[in-house]
């Protein structure tokens, strides 16, 4: 057992952060619509198999991926559907469906998973619509069922603002979590590593299967990437790692139990521009309404919704649905007016990381501040690397590696560490960057055009 313990790092102090035990989210009296929400697989090609006004099942395969056949992703609700949505050269966007009263399963039979060998356990779980959930390193892309990794991660640790603890998700199903990292534990030929929050008490980590290990400080330590340099390095491309989180485990396990696709997950809405006493942590489902999430939440005021935690989600509509893997819906209330003379005041009330306002000065790890859309600057040359050092407990320069990557210098960017991570790694480095550079996108970027070069 590997015990991870960091200082570097930071937890945002944002107000509006959710909290209690999750509440059922009652579904919607007026007509009901539920999205598959494909948007950000902006990397992947789609066969869609489904028509306008067809009638669908919960789990029946609504798109295959062209680059890897066989591989679908299915639907979430059972009714008709009613839009295809596409954007700039006919990308798919979302799949509209219109919920019935009563929906149907798509029931699948699954035999014993001791009776499967992994060549049968892939098969399934790729009709099943399970390979839709499981990514793989480095690159962070969707993993190549053909290649057995060299070994998986299961992140039962979460740490981004407003992201439901891991515990919260595996309460009613634990027999489902045991049952799918059994079936994690066949598709390997190494070990499924366990990661959870040092002295947790959910006897389905403690005593799951599998190697465990635990891990404490601040954000970004529920990120995979750390859990992996410090358990089992990534040194070539050829060093293939699945990484998975609890709800995907859940899923692979409820699916091998009961034959059907597990819709179910354990949400937070939270953010500045939620009203106070509207936060929390709620049970819904996948691909469930914007709008249906926040109504009667937010602050009359122009809000920024947010589908995925503050520092790494998308922005959304009210008419957009809640990501493909996302736990978290929040509001951040528009900064529409310019502050008078702020470079002159003292920002008692401010948040600060470079230590610009007087609260810098005199910090309250326990206050609360609100934010907004705000930059508080523009675009410049990079400053001062010395503050994302203090943000990132990776073995990596932070400020050489995102150069080297704009300047499209990979042979380099390897040498410095892109393959050990991912561009959530970044994203708090873009937070506290006093030029407002956005980190994220680069290596976003970065990894894909390497990808695109070493995997085809």
């Amino acid at each position: 057992m590997t015990n991870i313990k960091i200082t570097k790092g930071l937890d945002i102090p944002i107000t509006g952060a959710p909290s209690g035990i999750p509440k059922p989210f009652q579904r919607p009296s007026h007509r009901f619509h539920i999205g598959l929400d494909l948007s950000l697989f902006d990397e992947l090609k789609f066969k869609v198999l489904v028509r306008l006004d067809e009638p669908v099942k919960i789990g029946q395969p609504l798109v295959e991926d062209k680059e890897c056949p066989g591989r679908f992703f299915v639907s979430p609700a059972g009714g008709i559907i009613r839009e295809i949505r596409r954007g700039i050269k006919r990308r798919l966007l979302a799949i509209v469906i219109e919920v019935a009263q009563e929906e149907e399963k798509e029931q699948h039979t699954i035999p014993p998973l001791q009776s499967m060998s992994r060549q049968e356990l892939v098969e399934r779980l790729l009709l099943g619509g399970l390979f839709a959930h499981i990514r793989q390193r480095p690159f962070n892309v969707l993993a190549n069922p053909h290649v057995q990794p060299r070994s998986i991660f299961v992140k039962a640790i979460e740490s981004a603002p407003f992201t439901p603890p891991p515990e919260l998700q595996v309460v009613g199903y634990e027999k489902e979590f045991e049952l799918g990292m059994e079936a994690l534990a066949k598709l390997t030929e190494g070990t499924v590593h366990l990661v959870y929050r040092e002295g947790t008490e959910c006897q389905s980590f403690t005593e799951a299967k599998g190697e465990k290990h635990t891990a404490q400080g601040p954000h970004p330590i529920g990120n995979v990437s750390l859990h992996i340099e410090r358990i089992d390095p990534i040194t070539s491309p050829e060093d293939v790692i699945w990484t998975l989180t609890v709800h995907d485990v859940i899923s692979i396990g409820f699916f091998l139990q009961h034959g059907t696709y597990f819709v179910s997950r354990v949400i937070g809405i939270g953010g500045p521009g939620i009203i106070e006493g509207k936060t929390g942590f709620f049970i819904a489902r996948e691909g469930y309404p914007i709008s249906a999430l926040t109504a009667g939440r937010i602050k009359q005021e122009p809000v920024q919704l947010i589908s995925g935690d503050p520092l790494m989600g998308h922005e959304v509509q009210g008419e957009n649905f809640l990501g493909f893997d996302d736990t978290v819906v929040c509001a951040i209330p528009e900064n529409t007016k310019r502050e008078f003379l702020h470079f002159f005041r003292a920002g008692a009330n401010k948040y600060t990381f470079s230590g610009a306002y007087l609260s810098g000065l005199f910090p309250n790890p326990k206050k609360k501040y609100f934010f907004t859309t705000n930059q508080h600057g523009e675009h410049r040359a990079f400053i001062d690397s010395t503050l994302y050092d203090d943000v990132v407990p990776l073995h990596i320069p932070t400020m050489p590696l995102v150069r080297a990557v704009m300047a499209e210098d990979y042979d380099l960017a390897v040498e410095l560490g892109l393959l050990e991570v991912d561009s959530e790694d970044f994203a708090l480095p873009s937070f506290v960057c006093p030029s407002k550079i956005e980190m994220v996108d680069i290596i976003k970027e970065g990894l894909r055009r390497y990808a695109n070069d070493i995997l085809k």
